[in-house]
């Protein structure tokens, strides 16, 4: 499922970009292929490239918990 990084979103703006925390390191990235309206902050998200891919559910996110056995605090 995942083919980038686990990260929390920090804010969201509305020209296409937000911030995530990926652990304790922030940084900006493009939303165009998750709508502003699909990500407030809290939400996680996939990161890669300085893309966010795609919402991850509370199901989804837990089940790559498990599989990962990589504890992500919120």
């Amino acid at each position: 499922m995942t083919a980038g990084k686990i990260a929390k979103v920090v804010e969201v703006h509305r020209d296409g970009r937000a911030i995530v925390e990926i652990g304790s390191e922030r940084q900006e990235v493009l939303e165009m292929t998750v709508s502003d309206d699909d990500i407030t902050p809290g939400d996680w998200v996939i990161v890669r490239s300085g893309f966010a891919l795609e919402r991850l559910t509370d199901k989804e996110l837990k089940e790559l918990q498990a599989q990962h056995k990589t504890e992500i605090t919120a």
